[in-house]
């Protein structure tokens, strides 16, 4: 299956302060048609900030990818401040795209590849390019992140936090906004339906960011692109990704320490997601 993968790739140092970042991003996206849909400041730093892009080859493999294909749709572009310098990083899209979608990713190759051939085309002219994997001091391999599961009695992929099922799609899509325009926890960050088919991803801001950032986050080269948690309506079902899943599949390096401590703070964003829950009747 060839070397392991790590789960993001630092694009490189940009050469200018991150007002000329942020102005040079939006520019060139605009130029080469892709969408910005969203964008925040992660852990509430004000040295991390994300863009969230989609592009046609993204919306191709989130159609293609099968049930769980919409988790590739959207890019986390983040940019981050080091003193003079700014750095833009992204997730890695074959690391999570193993891990979420199993073997279906084999459908979106074709897709994947011409996205990340496309990448470097849609940045603006950096002054260090790097195309540099990091975040695991061991890379995972395929085998392993389509079968993930930090350890024996954590959860898999299919178990997933399910918020609620309607009949209907776009009912259950538009109780999902209801919900998130009320929720005191959970800030909307983006919204993005997939283009012919029943298939819908919000991003959130969940409060618990600074705890995980505390707790893990706190080598050199920060985990940005990490942070927004992701909410699906897939063919009117509701369900997000467990805390016990995603956490350790984005902080590969946890100790066991941690991850004691990470039980009692997944329980805490599960409560925070579990507010948005829907029933039959869309209430």
């Amino acid at each position: 299956m060839g070397e392991g993968l790590q789960p993001y790739i630092l694009i490189g140092e940009t050469g200018k302060d991150f007002e000329g970042t942020e102005e040079s991003i939006i520019q060139k996206f605009f130029m080469n048609d892709a969408e910005i849909i969203g964008k925040y400041r992660p852990v509430d730093d004000p040295d991390r900030y994300m863009f969230f892009v989609t592009t046609k080859h993204l919306k191709k493999a989130s159609r293609n990818g099968g049930d769980y294909g919409l988790f590739l749709g959207v890019l986390n572009l983040a940019v981050d401040v080091k003193g003079e310098m700014v750095y833009l990083s992204v997730p890695n899209i074959d690391y999570w795209g193993n891990l979420f979608l199993r073997s279906d990713f084999d459908k979106v190759n074709k897709a994947v590849g011409e996205f990340k051939t496309e990448l470097p085309r849609l940045l603006p002219k950096l002054r260090g390019r790097f195309m540099r994997p990091f975040g695991s001091a061991e890379p995972l391999s395929i085998d392993r992140l389509q079968k993930y599961q930090y350890m024996k009695r954590l959860p898999t992929r299919d178990e997933m936090i399910e918020l609620g099922r309607l009949e209907n799609h776009s009912d259950a899509v538009k109780a999902m906004e209801e919900r998130l325009n009320k929720s005191t926890d959970l800030i909307k960050l983006f919204r993005y339906d997939v283009i012919r088919k029943d298939a819908t991803l919000f991003g959130v801001q969940i409060p618990q960011e600074r705890e995980i950032a505390e707790m893990l986050d706190s080598n050199e080269r920060k985990a940005t692109p990490f942070y927004p948690w992701q909410i699906a309506v897939v063919s009117g079902r509701v369900f997000a990704p467990v805390p016990l899943f995603k956490i350790p599949a984005g902080f590969p390096g946890i100790t066991l320490g941690q991850l004691f401590k990470l039980r009692k703070l997944s329980k805490s964003i599960e409560a925070s997601l579990r507010e948005l829950r829907i029933s039959g009747d869309g209430e």
